[in-house]
């Protein structure tokens, strides 16, 4: 399957759009222009990756920039706003991985993982923390306890206030 929760952010930067790649997105693109109906200008030409006013990801793997964001918002995807660490989140979301996404411990979690010289680490979570998952927990093995995948709204709840987000 894959990506899960299509969403975009009101801004456009080549960190971003890194950031996307390494989740595993790829652009829609050809050459130096993204190839979406967002970006054609009419004149027969499309117009450069930087000039576009937000980026978008789909459900698949793709993610193109947008020009005029008025035409996606009607499309029910997620506006993050400005807010790169919302965005990142929602964007992260798929159901073949655990990867890159956010969790929440709904009990105490015991975790133990062997580091990459063969030495035993031994830790526990409390109940209630949203935590990270990185090459760390592909790594670990939980004990005991219970976790699941953060939804849209504990994502937004979580990182809402580090910048504007828009419903």
């Amino acid at each position: 399957m894959g990506f899960t929760t299509p969403c975009f952010i009101r801004k456009n930067t080549p960190e971003l759009r890194k950031k996307l790649e390494e989740l595993g997105y790829e652009i829609l693109n050809s050459g130096n222009t993204t190839l979406d109906a967002h970006n054609y200008d009419g004149n027969g030409s499309h117009k450069s990756i930087e000039e576009g006013r937000a980026i978008i990801t789909s459900y698949g793997n793709l993610y193109g920039v947008i020009y005029d964001i008025d035409t996606v918002t009607k499309k029910g995807r997620i506006d993050c706003g400005t807010n790169e660490e919302l965005f990142l989140a929602i964007a992260a979301l798929r159901d073949d991985s655990n990867y890159m996404q956010w969790f929440i411990a709904d009990s105490i979690l015991s975790v133990s993982y062997d580091d990459s010289i063969g030495n035993d680490h031994y830790f526990t979570e409390p109940k209630g923390i949203m935590f990270f998952w990185d090459e760390n927990w592909d790594n670990a093995t939980i004990i005991s306890g219970r976790y699941h995948k953060a939804t849209v709204d504990e994502l937004i709840e979580h990182f809402k206030g580090k910048e504007n987000h828009h419903d």
